[in-house]
């Protein structure tokens, strides 16, 4: 009797845990849909607050070919909004961050159901196909935009969350991966970041988000630059250290003048979003990911 309460204890945790009784059911069909539907609300729809973002940046330019490049990228972001015509001609590589509930059971593998969502898509929108299966040798296309990168994260609840991210080429080439050492401190951070922006100049295709990420490991610190360009351009650090941080990196990029597509200005930089994480005693990684004007993204919560 003695070794059976320990029994109970030790493997089922009984007065611990509690298992998920009930899981909620979400059909590959319904996933499938909802994951074409953000591909073409990527390719055509920028989100409203980077539209905003642009409009602001191209009311305080004053240099003329800066100004008239905004005034360029506000027309096209319109235009694509009501002509579906995609808002770049680079509609990138196909990146999903998933989050998956502990109580969500799925019909099929995810990547599966995703990586058909992605074929059909890209056909059925006539966007560009820019993904070859070999990086080296062979480098030829796969036609279908295929196969997407899919991130999965697992979180408590019964909900799945979706979000697509079409990563073009040219601001993706410009990324920058530093392991520099802790005595580097802020400023080997700040520093870092402006070298990677003057590198970039106009072949990232500014006003950029930049996209920061300090700490964790090798592989990573450029997970958190990528999910930092995620973050709504107006929000600011919920710590004021970091805050402060990706004001005065912006201020420093702004000083470089690329402008609006490389064309000088005042305005290069839509925003600066750093994501921070626990590292080790000996490292202090940093990541930059930039996001061109076309700063496309969709999300939806089933």
């Amino acid at each position: 009797m003695f070794l059976k309460k320990v029994f109970k204890k030790v493997f089922f945790w009984k007065n611990d845990f509690k298992f998920p009784r009930k899981m909620r059911k979400i059909a590959a069909e319904k996933i499938f849909s909802a994951a074409k539907k953000l591909i073409a609300t990527a390719n055509f729809h920028l989100p409203a607050g980077v539209q905003k973002g642009l409009l602001r940046l191209k009311s305080a330019e004053t240099t003329p070919a800066a100004a008239a490049a905004l005034d360029a990228i506000s027309r096209n972001f319109k235009l694509s909004e009501k002509t579906k015509i995609p808002l770049c001609q680079d509609t990138g590589t196909a990146i999903f961050l998933v989050k998956i509930g502990h109580r969500v059971a799925l019909e099929e593998p995810i990547f599966e159901t995703l990586f058909r969502a992605t074929a059909s898509a890209y056909r059925e929108n006539f966007l560009r196909a820019s993904i070859v299966g070999d990086p080296l040798f062979d480098r030829k296309n796969t036609k279908n935009n295929c196969p997407p990168i899919v991130k999965i994260k697992m979180v408590a609840g019964e909900n799945l969350e979706i979000i697509f991210l079409p990563k073009g080429g040219g601001a993706e080439n410009k990324s920058v991966l530093k392991m520099l050492r802790p005595a580097d401190g802020v400023d080997g951070v700040a520093r870092a970041v402006v070298d990677a922006a003057k590198n970039a100049g106009g072949a990232a295709c500014p006003p950029w988000i930049v996209g920061v990420g300090v700490g964790g490991t090798f592989d990573t610190v450029a997970d958190l630059a990528k999910t930092a360009i995620l973050r709504d351009i107006d929000t600011k650090n919920e710590n004021p250290k970091y805050a402060a941080l990706e004001t005065k990196i912006a201020a420093e990029i702004e000083k470089l003048k690329i402008g609006a597509l490389g064309f000088g200005g005042k305005k290069t930089v839509l925003a600066v979003h750093i994501v921070a994480a626990p590292t080790h005693i000996a490292s202090l990684p940093v990541a930059v990911n930039f996001q061109c004007h076309s700063a496309r993204s969709a999300k939806i919560i089933l």
